[in-house]
């Protein structure tokens, strides 16, 4: 926790004054390529920080025991896989994985907050408080398609859709959640009113009281999404808290009052305030089937990214404008800041006592206490004495998790051999990538 409040501090000390009128684009430029260092570094070296952690390591360790030809036949997207395949042929090490998709991450989201945010400050500290830095340590697929689509979504106004979907199809080759958009593209150009926010909010109501069945219909009729049967699969049957829901629909419903502001500062506002919205849906929805929550992730980059900025001119600008006389604007616009910033810090310190996507507590490489796997050798298993301090842990058979056997000083650690049963290595592998799908 400490690491993640020090960033938070970090992010409001160094982008105030540097993201300010006086600094100017120097400053801006600073304090962008400042936070993607930090971002960037605290990601690459993290160890055991975000739920699928293993399950990334695993499938990075693994691949040395694949050829090329293997890829084809198995069920993961080929966009994220190849990449991992050919960075495995440098250097085997789990940790690689990491350190690659964080280097791919950072420099890239804080490339587009330079590029289309008037306060890179104010999106920084959004991107941290709201979640998405903790989703960017989790779903390393999900969030590659996600920077995908945010990329595109400058197309999204324009008369020739076609790269728009080209992007899309793209991004879909990192995760295949991301061909939702083949349908939110049409959804999200909808202008923003009353009538259109009555017929979502019924329908996702709707959707809450009809789920279950419609989850088993899925289930029943597509082949891909067996793995979630609401019977056997944990998110697909339980839901997330309702917290999540809370946060977005807060910033939803104030974006929703300055809508006429919002629009005049950019078009471009509107396509971002129904993203926005359908960011509060999925996660309501995610309320009762805690998978479906992870499509929040393809849609509210945008809107925190480059919207909240223009939330907060709108707001201070309605404040100029209906408070008269400086004695009582400035006590205003305090209140005012005062109220957000807690609200924000609430929702940051929410996240991390609740341990978001496994976030809490944060080890970076240099203070591990274990290792996460073994290398299988060509040696008939044998019993040798080791020294051992910490857990060993051995890469397990199905799911892609660990099993960990703690060992102590000269107890014994048997070596695991390929050789002897090369067919059920095989197959453990395999099983392992497969759960990723």
């Amino acid at each position: 926790m400490p690491v993640y409040l020090v960033m938070l501090a970090a992010v409001i000390a160094a982008g105030i004054p540097l993201c300010s009128k006086k600094a100017g684009k120097a400053g801006r430029i600073i304090f962008c390529i400042a936070a993607a260092l930090m971002f960037t570094f605290v990601s690459a070296v993290r160890f055991k920080v975000g739920y699928d952690y293993n399950l990334y390591g695993g499938l990075y360790f693994n691949m040395k025991y694949l050829e090329w030809v293997d890829i084809p036949s198995l069920d993961q997207e080929k966009g994220f896989l190849i990449p991992f395949y050919i960075l495995n042929l440098a250097n085997e090490e789990y940790y690689h994985a990491f350190i690659f998709t964080s280097i791919l991450f950072y420099p890239v989201i804080f490339y587009f907050i330079y590029r289309y945010s008037k306060h890179p400050w104010l999106s920084t500290t959004a991107f941290l408080c709201f979640g998405i830095f903790f989703n960017s340590l989790c779903f390393l697929r999900q969030f590659l398609a996600a920077m995908i689509i945010l990329y595109a979504m400058k197309f999204i106004e324009g008369k020739n859709p076609l790269r728009f979907f080209v992007l899309t199809i793209i991004a879909s080759a990192f995760h295949w959640s991301a061909l939702i958009w083949l349908v939110l593209y049409f959804l999200v150009k909808i202008k923003p009113g009353w009538i259109y926010l009555g017929i979502i909010a019924a329908g996702t109501t709707i959707f809450c009281f009809i789920s279950r069945k419609l989850m088993y219909w899925l289930v029943d009729n597509f082949e891909m999404y067996s793995l979630y049967n609401p019977d056997t699969n944990l998110e697909a049957s339980q839901g997330l808290s309702p917290w999540f829901s809370v946060m977005f629909a807060v910033i939803f419903v104030i974006a929703f009052l300055f809508r006429k502001r919002l629009a005049d500062k950019n078009p471009a506002n509107m396509i971002y305030l129904n993203c926005l919205m359908y960011t509060v849906v999925f996660e309501v929805m995610g309320t009762r089937h805690a998978i479906l929550s992870r499509f929040a992730l393809l849609v509210y980059l945008t809107p925190v990214l480059y919207m909240i900025p223009d939330i907060f001119d709108s707001v201070r600008e309605y404040i100029d404008e209906k408070i008269s006389g400086r004695d009582k604007l400035k006590p205003v616009r305090t209140i005012t800041a005062v109220f957000a910033a807690m609200f924000s810090a609430a929702c940051y310190i929410l996240l991390i006592q609740n341990n978001y996507n496994g976030v809490n507590p944060y080890v970076s490489q240099f203070h591990k206490t274990e290792e996460l796997f073994v290398e299988y050798t060509d040696k008939p298993a044998v019993t040798t004495t080791a020294v051992i301090d910490s857990p060993v842990t051995t890469t397990a058979g199905e799911s892609g998790d660990t099993t960990s056997s703690a060992t102590t000083k000269q107890e014994p650690v048997e070596t695991n051999d390929p050789a002897d049963n090369p067919a059920e290595l095989e197959e453990d592998i395999l099983n392992a990538l497969e759960q990723l799908g």
